[in-house]
């Protein structure tokens, strides 16, 4: 039988930051890991998805998990190391069900 989700990921998140007089003062990042399965887009679709920061980025990949995005964090890199792959998060978005990581 084929496995769902065949790969762990070690997904880096910012933890515990926090603001100090009005400035934000960044937390440490933290590696949790998680499993999943990636998708390259490889059709030649362009997808667009905004990031934390409100900017514009193309999606080159998806990371199917059943994990839901920890609140209050700031995500910042998927790393696969079975498909060698170690690129920046654009977004993680939750659903009812699962969870796709945007990179």
């Amino acid at each position: 039988m084929v496995k769902r989700y065949p790969h762990t990921a070690i997904v880096t998140i910012e933890a515990n930051g926090h603001l100090v007089d009005g400035e934000w003062i960044p937390g440490e990042p933290v590696g949790i890991s998680v499993s999943g399965r990636y998708d390259p887009i490889s059709d030649g679709r362009i997808v667009l998805k905004r990031n934390s920061a409100g900017d514009e980025a193309q999606v080159h990949g998806y990371f199917y998990t059943k994990m839901q995005p920890p609140a209050g964090s700031k995500f910042l890199r998927l790393k696969v190391e079975s498909k060698d792959i170690d690129v920046p998060i654009i977004c993680w978005e939750p659903y009812q069900s699962h969870s796709i990581i945007n990179v």
